[in-house]
């Protein structure tokens, strides 16, 4: 898959076609998105281009308020290179680029520099100065510049539709079953091993403390995981939380993998999340701890076991 950060200048492509969006969390909507886009384009031997935001826009527009990200934008990228997208476009979301009118963008972005011949979009998409751009303006300025316009979705799972909103709401009411039907794959996050107070291993359960950089996370307690890398899956319980019983003073993540006895510090892993087994709570002593640590490992196991 090719990155492309600077459309100036850009190389004609073959029968352009492009997927329009933020593209948070890669959902089953996005894919089917993505899926779309690749079809068309294959069909008339030609380049599927994702265009995305970075940072999005709400990151520039509304910090304040902007949503916790369900992806990092490396893992964002991953995923859209998994989908067999050809080529990601990745604009740099300015303030200035937000002032630009729906038919400046996509006269300037889609059709002058990247030739589009097919613009696919979701349903609920938006773009353009104060978002007034949607799919119906879209298929206006198909009309007007003279490229196709399909428009997908509502996509709906198991009776829910599928968004990014509805994505995070699920995880932070910590339904990870929920989150892995939408997204299409179980909810992770990312980022390095990093030192700990080795609470974990005092108590004879080692942990390997994640510091993530993935924002969009469940609520504090203790969930069944799988711990990805270089090698493959490893089975795993964590405790995401203030670990009350130690009075610990900032929320860590922390990882017991399962007949696992090697060095990961530093080393940048993935965590997925599976299912919550229970909320995190205090308990009087560290052998009380040791104990409910014992029956977590029991449900974590069998959660987790091949059906």
């Amino acid at each position: 898959m090719e990155i492309i950060r600077d459309v100036t200048g850009l190389r004609p492509h073959p029968f352009p076609v492009v997927a329009l969006g933020n593209f948070d969390g890669v959902h089953a909507g996005h894919q089917t998105i993505l899926r779309t886009a690749i079809e068309r384009a294959h069909a008339k031997h030609g380049t599927a281009f994702a265009v995305t935001f970075d940072p999005t826009p709400a990151k520039v527009l509304a910090p304040d308020r902007a949503p916790r990200l369900i992806l990092t934008p490396e893992d964002k990228l991953a995923l859209l290179g998994e989908s067999g997208i050809d080529s990601v476009v990745v604009l740099n979301f300015t303030h200035a680029l937000s002032q630009l009118t729906p038919r400046e963008f996509v006269r300037t972005y889609l059709v002058g520099h990247l030739g589009v011949r097919t613009v696919v979009v979701g349903h609920s998409v938006s773009f353009g100065h104060n978002r007034a751009g949607n799919a119906t303006v879209m298929a206006e300025l198909g009309r007007e510049l003279g490229f196709d316009v399909a428009v997908v979705g509502p996509v709906k799972v198991a009776g829910m539709e599928v968004s990014s909103t509805t994505v995070r709401e699920v995880i932070a009411a910590g339904d990870l079953r929920t989150a892995a039907n939408l997204l299409g794959r179980s909810h992770f996050l990312s980022g390095p091993v990093i030192h700990g107070r080795e609470r974990g291993r005092k108590i004879g359960f080692p942990t390997a403390n994640i510091q993530s950089r993935t924002e969009c996370l469940p609520p504090d307690g203790v969930y069944a995981t799988r711990l990805i890398l270089d090698d493959g899956s490893h089975a795993s319980i964590t405790n995401i939380g203030m670990r009350p019983t130690f009075a610990e003073p900032e929320r860590t993540i922390e990882a017991h993998i399962f007949d696992f006895d090697r060095d990961i510090y530093d080393r940048e892993v993935r965590l997925e999340l599976v299912e919550r087994i229970r909320p995190e709570r205090k308990f009087d002593s560290a052998d009380a701890l040791a104990a409910q640590i014992g029956a977590d490992l029991k449900r974590a196991r069998a959660i987790l076991a091949p059906a």
